[in-house]
């Protein structure tokens, strides 16, 4: 009976090692996905769809080049381009978001859903400003390395 017990305890422990070991060694991170629901502030809704249309071309480049995929040329100067109008639109955006924000124009529950939508745009930008920031301006290691 012991024995029974015993490789049943075994086998257990192989079966969770099995199935925690892909999950452990790949994993991917984990993609951020744009807020469900409309906080019906209009300059608000503009800058969290231009924050995550960035966050999408970034993320795409990143996964391509983390896969080892060579992004051609023509490829990566268009991404850029459209990049640089995402952040040319951001900045347009900018003013009237903060001026609707702070007007007493929309009742409590709507700036509340909109903060919501801004926090999820504000992680979006921090990924897309720490991974342009890895690819050109490159990190420290990377410094360390060509300095020795």
């Amino acid at each position: 009976m012991k024995a029974i017990h015993r490789l049943q305890q075994h086998i257990s422990v192989v079966i969770v090692v099995i199935f925690l070991i892909p999950l452990c060694g790949f994993s991917q991170k984990k993609r951020l996905k744009p807020p469900k629901r409309i906080s019906k502030i209009e300059s608000v809704d503009q800058f969290v769809n231009n924050s995550f249309e960035l966050y999408h071309k970034v993320f795409v480049y990143d996964s391509l080049t983390r896969a080892g995929v060579e992004v051609p040329a023509d490829i990566e100067n268009e991404l850029l381009e459209r990049a640089e109008q995402d952040i040319d639109s951001l900045w347009q955006v900018l003013p009237t978001v903060a001026d609707d924000m702070s007007s007493g124009n929309h009742n409590i529950m709507i700036k509340g859903k909109a903060t919501i939508n801004l926090n999820k745009s504000k992680k979006a930008l921090k990924y897309c400003m720490k991974t342009v920031k890895m690819y050109f301006a490159g990190t420290k290691e990377e410094d360390e390395d060509d300095q020795n």
